[in-house]
């Protein structure tokens, strides 16, 4: 295997750097979305501006719409491709079952998708389907569908297109651990990405076309890989990861860090240079690379300039920032110097179009899911946390053990019917569910450092805070010292019955994706270097799919987390008495 290459590029290979283009060079721009995920609407966003977290609309099918329209303005011949994901995270999939996504990709002007693996979270059944509605192909290289003869004669590996005169290959490739990852592939076999690829690439040559874009959905990490281990190349266009790119000291302008450089640049076997580029997740970012190439069909030099299309209004601490104000004349400066974030109005006619969606949509909120047959307060082992877990267990039923933030549920229910809107008020913060594979060892240090955030941050809390766990059981010492507090940790096995938690297996563990990030103190999660995927599976969708499936909800009654007594009367009445204030007190929840 080649080591990975990256380049950072001098400012002598950025694009037009030396002038006007050559008569025998070739000009290509594309515009690029990966993993919108069904966000048809807007995203409330949280930027730091002027040094403030301010809240600003992102996004959306309709300020796409715009931005795109300004960008053919200047290039007309630009190509637009998806990187894959277009379904699976709000309640536009959970109503329409993906119809209205591929649609809105339609009035996009979509040029090329291809899959992603949330394509197939419900089975095979709707993708030949939402193939036939699209207007543009979908592609994947290395998934063979020859033995469903429904998708087989529906799907290419790639698609050649004639940019002013010259032949440019759109190449398609999907994440090989899909099947472990959604619902149902059928009969679908994903075979491995750098040798379908590599082929691919062999039969497109022998064609003589010398321009190959990758559309990927491998993830930021594999695109980087196969950059450096395939010649032929020219640049990818990658999904999967969610990954900012940027220039750090402008994102920086926006508190956004990226993980590299869009593109990134990468030396193929060969010495050619490969563009590796991903535009974040949900239509934050509209990505944007132009590309000149030599008369050998070789990488000349490029420019990016994604654009995050964003709204114009602004909140802070929940109070909009009026307009005329100097707040927000200095808050559109500060968007303006970043040179990335622009003020982008919606397309008027897309707006209309997505508008009785939107209100099918804000209708379903009020839709009941469940009746309560007692009230579920937040507790250590009851109440909608416990039962949150067990649907991101019930959700991705690959995982073994779910861990759920304390934070990441925000109410408590009470007794009587369960609305869709009382859903997403317990879990308000849209995160996906990811899965991460941990040792047991790295399952305990990561069960420590949850619980060791939650003891510092409210030391006087009686009884101490914990996260909120499936398919685990274990007790807590809140005395001990850090990283020793949890002991007899075990996992149930298929039968239900618990087992002790092995130091050398691994274990599928289900997060959301704030926690797999290393929030609320979890950084084994965000350093676990082995298998990692996020499902796109929304928390509150697979909550709201649980307590569906329950009917009648009551409250768990399983001790899956057991808080010695002890330790409670010394350990924690010591540090209150450290911090100055030994008096007991009631239990109040933080998150109230």
């Amino acid at each position: 295997m080649h080591p990975v290459k990256v380049l950072v590029c001098a400012a002598a290979f950025l694009l037009f750097a030396c002038g006007g283009s050559h008569p025998s060079t070739f000009e290509l721009t594309l515009a690029h979305l990966n993993d919108t995920h069904s966000h048809l609407e807007s995203v409330p966003v949280d930027l730091t501006l002027g040094g403030v977290k301010t809240t600003v609309p992102m996004g959306g099918m309709a300020r796409i719409k715009t931005t795109l329209d300004q960008m053919r303005a200047e290039d007309p011949a630009l190509l637009l491709l998806h990187g894959g994901d277009a379904v699976q995270g709000t309640l536009y999939f959970t109503l329409f079952s993906g119809a209205v996504e591929y649609d809105f990709l339609n009035r996009l002007g979509v040029d090329a998708l291809t899959f992603g693996n949330h394509e197939f979270d419900r089975g095979l059944k709707p993708i030949p389907g939402w193939i036939g509605q699209s207007r543009f192909p979908w592609l994947s290289a290395n998934i063979d569908f020859s033995a469903e003869p429904s998708l087989a004669p529906l799907v290419s590996p790639f698609r050649v297109k004639r940019v002013n005169g010259e032949r440019v290959a759109i190449l398609g490739v999907t994440t090989e651990t899909t099947p472990q990852t959604t619902l149902d592939v059928g009969k679908a076999v994903f075979k491995d990405a750098v040798a379908s690829v590599h082929q691919q690439v062999a039969d497109l040559g022998a064609m003589g076309i010398d321009k190959i874009v990758l559309l990927s959905h491998l993830g930021y990490a594999q695109d980087l890989a196969l950059a450096a281990q395939i010649s032929g190349v020219d640049i990818i266009v990658g999904g999967h990861s969610h990954t900012l790119l940027g220039e750090g000291s402008a994102l920086a302008t926006l508190g956004l860090t990226p993980e590299g450089l869009t593109p990134t640049v990468v030396l193929a076997p060969d010495g050619a240079r490969v563009l590796v580029t991903q535009a974040w997740q949900w239509g934050q970012v509209v990505g944007r690379l132009q590309v000149r190439f030599d008369p050998a069909g070789q990488v000349l030099s490029w420019r990016a300039n994604p654009i995050l299309p964003v709204g114009d209004t602004f909140t802070r601490s929940g109070v909009m920032v009026l307009p005329g104000t100097e707040p927000y004349r200095e808050l559109v400066q500060t968007l303006t110097q970043s040179g990335l974030a622009r003020i982008v109005a919606e397309d008027p006619g897309l707006s209309a179009q997505l508008a009785p969606y939107t209100e099918q949509v804000a209708a379903f909120r009020s839709v009941s899911v469940a009746t309560a047959a007692e009230a579920l307060p937040r507790g250590l082992n009851s109440g909608p946390g416990p039962l949150a877990a067990d649907s991101m267990l019930a959700a991705v039923p690959h995982a073994q053990v779910a861990i759920l933030n304390q934070g990441g549920v925000r109410k408590d229910l009470a007794a009587g019917t369960i609305s869709v809107g009382d859903v997403l008020e317990v879990m308000p913060f849209a995160n996906s569910l990811v899965l991460v594979d941990l040792t047991g060892v790295e399952l305990r240090t990561a069960l420590e450092e949850g619980i060791d955030f939650l003891l510092t941050k409210y030391p006087q809390q009686v009884p101490p805070l914990m996260p909120y766990v499936g398919g685990v059981s274990f007790s807590v010492q809140p005395a001990a010292a850090k990283g020793l507090r949890v002991a007899s940790l075990a996992i149930k096995d298929a039968s239900g019955a618990y087992q002790p938690v092995r130091s050398d297996a691994t274990y599928r563990v289900v997060v959301n994706a704030f926690v797999a990030g290393g929030g609320d103190g979890f950084a084994t999660l965000r350093n676990a270097t082995d298998f990692r995927s996020d499902t796109g599976i929304i928390d509150s969708d697979a909550l709201r799919d649980h307590l569906k499936t329950l009917v009648t909800v009551r409250n768990p009654t399983e001790p899956r987390i057991t808080i010695l007594s002890s330790a409670i009367s010394m350990g924690l009445l010591s540090r209150r008495a450290e911090a100055g204030n030994p008096g007991a007190a009631g239990f109040l929840h933080p998150f109230s």
